[in-house]
């Protein structure tokens, strides 16, 4: 019978630790809104996997539905992912902030939850004069539209869309298209950039811009009246182990319909398009 009842506990150990090894996966929706006091509030989001959506909605409240799916090899890590990629929320009348991990922006405490992964699909709806500010960085897309604030939108692994654009601030990605779409002439400088991704820039017929173009595998296609524009070299000085270096480029220059605000736009790999809105 002593030998029957240790084989038993070894079993159930056995079993036990097997359960715990299995992949565990949880899903969740959620919603919740946030009251803004502000014309102008702010809206920042700093995703990880998974898209950002953002439309116009009510006036004095930024609303948010997250489709959040959590997994991990096992169950241990499971519960450390719930640590070290929570959803980081801090919300005040001036707007809202959601951060993917902790706020110091370093990547120690993930690399201690190998294979754990969650994805957080926010669609969100802001009042139009909001001032947006978001990201995310593999298998998502970034996609805002009829904002009057200014927009600045960043992905890794994908495309952004911006579409109804009064102004922007920045727009990059690093694999992936940007399509930006003007609904009035913009007035003030942007910066536009990808690696490996084509730039379309749809503005209405008769704006003026002046482009600081930077592009090494790629055409620049312009709808525009367009004309050359000279530019002064940019410098940057960094310093390391004493000694300083400086980094110097020239960046073509193109006026169109006269000029306006200067757009700097870059791309490594890929088109360059300004089109007039349809």
């Amino acid at each position: 019978m002593k030998n029957l009842i240790v084989g038993t506990s070894i079993f159930a150990l056995i079993a036990a630790a097997a359960a715990a090894a299995e992949p565990v996966t949880e899903s969740r929706v959620w919603a919740e809104t946030y009251p803004v006091t502000t014309a102008t509030p702010r809206l920042t989001i700093s995703n990880i996997w998974g898209n950002v959506r953002v439309r116009p909605g009510a006036s004095g409240q930024i609303s948010v539905t997250i489709d959040e799916r959590r997994s991990a090899p096992d169950k241990t890590r499971f519960e450390r992912s719930l640590e070290t990629l929570k959803l980081d929320i801090e919300a005040d009348t001036n707007g809202v902030s959601f951060q993917v991990g902790k706020r110091s922006g370093t990547w120690e405490d993930r690399d201690t939850c190998m294979g754990c992964r969650v994805d957080y699909q926010f669609e969100v709806l802001v009042p139009t004069g909001t001032h947006i500010d978001v990201g995310t960085v593999t298998d998502g897309r970034i996609d805002v539209a009829g904002i009057a604030g200014n927009i600045s939108a960043s992905n890794v692994n994908g495309p952004i869309a911006v579409s109804e654009l009064r102004d922007c601030e920045a727009l990059e990605s690093v694999n992936g298209a940007v399509d930006v779409s003007f609904m009035l002439a913009p007035g003030q400088d942007c910066n536009i950039e990808t690696i490996n991704g084509d730039i379309t820039i749809n503005m209405p017929d008769g704006t003026g811009l002046d482009v600081a173009l930077d592009m090494f595998n790629g055409r620049m296609v312009s709808e525009f009246q367009a004309e050359s524009l000279a530019l002064p070299a940019r410098v940057e000085r960094t310093s390391a182990e004493g000694h300083h270096r400086y980094r110097i480029q020239q960046y073509a220059g193109i006026r169109l319909e006269g000029g306006g605000p200067t757009f700097s736009i870059s791309s490594l790999n890929g088109d360059i398009r300004i089109q007039k809105s349809q």
